[in-house]
């Protein structure tokens, strides 16, 4: 058998410190297989990929998730690290935070709850689903081959509900002591770790919906120097700046200048009073907008005041306007809205990844396993993305885009990539000289991957 093209035993070697040797052997398996497995990504179907479903010591695989002592949080900075090599070293760095919800049912499933399920909801129809609720954060980043940005996952985390289901027999959440963290929380811990892993000074912005608008999250980013771009409520209660002749008279000292007003009143102007701009829209496409904009104080009482630097928008006159705001006031107008625009292909993100990597396939069942194995698959959409450029550029050329007669396409997609990087593993490390399936060479994979 020949080895794994070197490219990918590059990026496999970066997380060989993490591991103790013999677990790094069978993670290497494990990740090879998810990578050649269509469907479900049980350990099981990944072990009959490999041809080795005959193994007697399979459940040393089944370890790997369970029970080997190996830091997901590391694996998550050396990933994030390896992204940002992607961007010029002055580039500012894009971080799109959302939740997503892994539908699993099972009473002894910890951090069960029953949650929004985002993708069967509508705005007039709300649908709740059980499952697992994860906070995942994505680096944004423009590739040449691809028509918009792509998000590409560094960082999973659970997110226990509150109160743990009726139907509820873990241990672990039954005899939970600890206190609840709302997703803002989680958020606001992110944004600290993010700044100890780039350092003081590099220029980093996080977008997120409406539901990260909140002042706490502000907070914490403007403690670490990182800009927030989000929606802002229509009736968000908005203050102008103090003035330096401003008269202070008796009482508490002011901390926000005169009341100014509600973007909801500004929204019904006659559109001739709106500035028309162009953007980058969803889809890659330019467009013209309608857009108010302003530099303020956002303030609620028993808050400190934020200034924020709000843009409302209009695509026409009929529709409705939203509301957009980004804690960098040197953020322009077309930056807070493209920005915005860009947090859409997490969404797709997602959805790639439950239709190419199995998510929501797996069936690991241990409260280890199961803190585990969702953020390794949601971040294997990075890693293979990673794969997929450094063999292109091993090779000097581009990667193919899989056509059909009635679909033709114009740029790589992540399903494209996938097949570009299954291809490769195929040829030079599973493909023996007759053509057939053979067994992997563990110890030359570990030494090559040492030599790289």
């Amino acid at each position: 058998m020949t080895n794994l093209p070197t490219p990918i035993l590059h990026i496999f070697a970066m997380f060989a410190p993490l591991f103790s040797k013999p677990v790094f052997q069978n993670a290497l398996l494990l990740f090879t297989g998810h990578i050649l497995c269509k469907g479900r990504r049980t350990i099981a179907d990944i072990l009959r990929c490999l041809q080795l479903k005959d193994v007697k010591n399979f459940s040393k695989f089944h370890w790997v998730l369970n029970g080997a002592k190996w830091n997901c949080l590391a694996g998550a900075k050396i990933v994030f690290s390896q992204l940002i090599k992607l961007l010029p070293l002055d580039d500012e760095i894009i971080i799109n935070i959302d939740s997503t919800l892994e539908r699993r049912k099972g009473p002894q499933i910890q951090g069960l709850g029953c949650h929004r399920d985002a993708s069967r909801s509508t705005k007039s129809k709300k649908v709740l689903s059980i499952g697992l609720n994860w906070l995942v954060c994505a680096l944004s980043i423009k590739f040449p081959f691809a028509k918009t940005k792509w998000s590409l996952p560094f960082l999973s985390i659970l997110m226990p509900p509150k109160k743990p289901l009726s139907s509820c027999k873990n241990a672990k959440d039954l005899n939970k002591k600890g206190k609840y963290k709302k997703m803002t929380e989680w958020a606001s811990q992110v944004a600290a770790v993010v700044r100890s892993w780039t350092g003081k000074f590099r220029r980093i912005t996080i977008v997120a919906d409406s539901a990260f608008a909140c002042f706490k999250l502000l907070y914490a980013c403007n403690k670490y120097s990182i800009g927030l771009i989000s929606r802002l409520r229509l009736d968000a209660r908005l203050y102008d700046f103090i003035s330096e002749d401003t008269v202070q008279k008796k009482g508490r000292k002011r901390v926000v200048g005169q009341v100014l007003p509600k973007l909801s009143v500004l929204a019904k102007k006659d559109i001739k009073e709106w500035e028309e701009v162009t953007v980058q829209w969803y889809g890659g496409l330019s467009k013209k907008v309608f857009i108010q904009s302003g530099k303020c104080l956002w303030y609620y009482v028993g808050f400190t005041p934020v200034p924020i630097h709000w843009v409302l928008i209009k695509e026409n006159e009929e529709a409705e306007a939203i509301a957009l705001f980004s804690s960098d006031l040197n953020h322009s107008v077309v930056e807070i809205i493209e920005r915005y625009v860009e947090r859409w292909p997490e969404e797709v993100t997602f959805e790639e990844t439950r239709r190419h990597l199995g998510m929501e396939t797996q069936r690991q069942w241990s409260d280890e396993a199961i803190s585990r194995t969702t953020p390794i698959i949601l971040s294997s959409f990075s890693i293979i993305t990673l794969m997929g450029i450094e063999l292109s550029r091993s090779k000097n050329e581009n990667i193919p885009c899989q056509q059909a007669s009635w679909y033709k396409k114009e740029y790589v997609t992540f399903s494209d990539l996938l097949a570009y990087v299954r291809e490769a593993i195929l040829r030079n490390s599973l493909l023996d000289n007759k053509g057939e399936y053979g067994k992997f060479d563990i110890k030359a994979i570990i030494m090559q991957a040492a030599a790289a």
